[in-house]
C-alpha cells in the first residue's frame, strides 16, 4: 500500500520520515529526488507487510481531537529573547516555561553544515539556537524516537515544529502522554534543501567567502538588528577574527521572494492536510501580521505573535506563562487575515513556472534563474522603501 501511495501519489508525502523509523525491518530509506525533497524508498525483499507504516503516515491518518479556541497576541518581556525571535517570541514564551520545569523542548536548529534538524534543547542557552524561523524543510531524523524515550521517562517534553511533524509525531507515539504538549506553527510551505543550498552558495561566492565551516557562517533568517520586524533575512561570518554581516531585505532578495511566491514548495504543501481551525495540537502560532491595523498596546517595530490555543491541556498551561509576557485575547479573524491557514483550508495553486525554476537551478544556477524569475515589481522602488526604518514606514502607511 506505502510502495502505491509515494508511486503513484508522491506529491502527497510531506517528508516527516514516520514510515521509515516505524518500520520493524528497516525496510524504508528516506532518498532525495531531483529536486532535493525526501521521499521514502521501500525495499520489497524486506517488507513484511505489516502496515505500520501507513498507519503512522499522517498524511492517510491525520490525527484530530482539537480546535481553535482562544487566539491572543502576545510579545515577550525579556528584550533580549524578543529580538532574537522572528517576531513576538511566542515559541521562547512556552519553551523557558518547560525549561523552568526541569523538562526538555524540541525545535528547529541550523547543524554545522546549514542544514535545519529538528533537535532537543535541555538549557535556555539550548533555545536560542532554535529561535528564529528556518525557509525551508527541516530533517527530523531519529527525534521520535529521541521524544518517546523523554516521555516513557516522565520527562515533560514541548515539541514544535510544522503540522505534518507535529502529526507524524503523535501517531507514532500511539498513545496520549499527559507530560507531552504540541505546538505547531502556520507553515507556508517548505523548499528543498537543494534550493537553499543554491541560493546559500552564491550569496556566499558574491561575498568572496568559499568554506562554509572555516568562515564560520551564520545565516538567519527574520533578523531584527537593522530594520526591527519584518522580512529581512542575513549573513554573518567571520574572516581572520574579524566579524561582517550583510542584511537581505524582503522580497528584493531572491530566496524570500521565490519563498513567498511558494515557487520551491514541496508538492505537498500546495495541498497542505493540516490548515484549518481543526487542530490537534495544544498551541498553534504564527506572526501577527497587521497586528497596528486593530491594536495598540504593544510596540509593533519589536514583533508581535499570535497564538492559538487549541485544548484545555494547553490553556492550563499557558495560564502559568503568562506573567512573562505581554499577552492580550483577540480576534481570530484579524490574525487569519494575513494567516488565513488559521482558520481555513483553502489550497494553493501551484505556479506553473514551478518545475521549470528547480530544472533551471540544476542546469544553469541560482544567480540566472533569480534574476529570470525572482524578480518583484518595482523592483528598486521596493529597495529604497525596504531602506526606510520601520517607524517611517508606519507614518507613511497611516497617511496612506
Amino acid at each position: 500500500m506505502l510502495e502505491f501511495f509515494v508511486a503513484k501519489k508522491e506529491n502527497k508525502c510531506c517528508g516527516c520520515r514516520a514510515c521509515e523509523k516505524v518500520c520493524p525491518v528497516n525496510a524504508i530509506v528516506l532518498e532525495p529526488n531531483e529536486e532535493g525533497f525526501l521521499y521514502p524508498v521501500v525495499d520489497s525483499t524486506k517488507c513484511i507487510k505489516c502496515s505500520r507504516c501507513v498507519n503512522v503516515c499522517p498524511i492517510v491518518n491525520r490525527p484530530t481531537g482539537n480546535c481553535v479556541e482562544n487566539v491572543y497576541a502576545v510579545q515577550i518581556k525579556n528584550e533580549y529573547e524578543l529580538q532574537n525571535s522572528s517576531s513576538g517570541g511566542a515559541f521562547r514564551l512556552l519553551a523557558n516555561k518547560i525549561i523552568e520545569r526541569n523538562g526538555y523542548v524540541v525545535g528547529c536548529v541550523w547543524d554545522e553544515e546549514l542544514h535545519p534538524i529538528l533537535s532537543v534543547a535541555s538549557s535556555l542557552d539550548d533555545l536560542e539556537l532554535m529561535q528564529g524561523s528556518k525557509y525551508l524543510y527541516s530533517d527530523t531524523r531519529d527525534i521520535y524516537s529521541q521524544v518517546k524515550e523523554l516521555l516513557e521517562k516522565k520527562e515533560l517534553v514541548l515539541f514544535t515544529g510544522t503540522p505534518c511533524q507535529c502529526a507524524a509525531l503523535l501517531n507514532y507515539l500511539q498513545k496520549k502522554y499527559d507530560n507531552l504538549i504540541t505546538a505547531d506553527f502556520l507553515c507556508h510551505g517548505v523548499p528543498s534543501q537543494k534550493a537553499f543550498d543554491a541560493y546559500l552558495g552564491n550569496i556566499m561566492s558574491k561575498n568572496n567567502i568559499s568554506n562554509l565551516k572555516e568562515k564560520k557562517i551564520e545565516y538567519k533568517f527574520r533578523d531584527k538588528e537593522k530594520f526591527g520586524w519584518g522580512i529581512v533575512s542575513s549573513l554573518g561570518w567571520s574572516i581572520a577574527g574579524k566579524e561582517q554581516k550583510k542584511f537581505y531585505v524582503g522580497r528584493i532578495d531572491s530566496y524570500d521572494y521565490a519563498f513567498t511566491q511558494g515557487f520551491l514548495n514541496r508538492y505537498s504543501c500546495y495541498d497542505c492536510r493540516f490548515r484549518g481551525a481543526s487542530r490537534f495540537t495544544d498551541f498553534t502560532f504564527c506572526d501577527f501580521w497587521g497586528y497596528d491595523d486593530y491594536y495598540s498596546e504593544l510596540d509593533q517595530t519589536k514583533g508581535v505573535s499570535a497564538l492559538a490555543v487549541n485544548s484545555l491541556e494547553g490553556n492550563i498551561f499557558f495560564e502559568s506563562c503568562k506573567e512573562d509576557a505581554f499577552v492580550f485575547l483577540v480576534d481570530p479573524k484579524q490574525v487569519a487575515g494575513e494567516n488565513p491557514s488559521l482558520l481555513t483550508e483553502e489550497k494553493d495553486n501551484i505556479p506553473s513556472i514551478r518545475d521549470q525554476i528547480y530544472k533551471e537551478i540544476d542546469r544553469f544556477g541560482w544567480e540566472k534563474v533569480a534574476r529570470k524569475y525572482f524578480r518583484c515589481k518595482h523592483w528598486h522602488l521596493r529597495k529604497l522603501w525596504y531602506m526606510l526604518p520601520n517607524t517611517i514606514k508606519m507614518i507613511i502607511r497611516k497617511v496612506k
